[in-house]
């Protein structure tokens, strides 16, 4: 991690690799969201059940899915590193998150100036 910027900015940084990778927005989700007593820093990539499938097929796990397991592993180790925080990335199925995990989400995002000639 680079000393100078606070972990938040890195983990912002750090979100906006997964969403320039993938094209979805990560979130920063779980206690340390909200409490100063947690363990690890959760971000989530929550992709549309068709997308996770056709990346990643219908087995969720990345403890028995090894594609998914090795860019999970990928993403929580330049997380890692970038942010100097214990990043615990994972990737799930929309349908699936929304059902077991409704709580808050924080969208880890960075605004951009428009490209040039852009009519946004």
């Amino acid at each position: 991690m680079s000393t100078g910027m606070p972990a938040g900015i890195w983990l912002t940084k750090f979100g906006v690799i997964v969403s320039d990778y993938f094209g979805r927005v990560p979130y920063h989700v779980g206690s340390s969201l909200d409490s100063k007593q947690w363990r690890d820093v959760d971000v989530r990539l929550i992709l549309p059940d068709d997308e996770f499938a056709a990346r990643f097929g219908n087995n969720r796990s990345s403890d028995t899915n090894p594609k998914l397991a090795a860019i999970t592993l990928a993403f929580a180790a330049l997380g890692q590193q970038m942010t100097g925080l214990p990043i615990d990335f994972q990737i799930q199925p929309q349908s699936w998150a929304n059902e077991h995990y409704p709580g808050p989400r924080s969208a880890l995002i960075e605004i951009r100036p428009a490209e040039e000639g852009c009519q946004c």
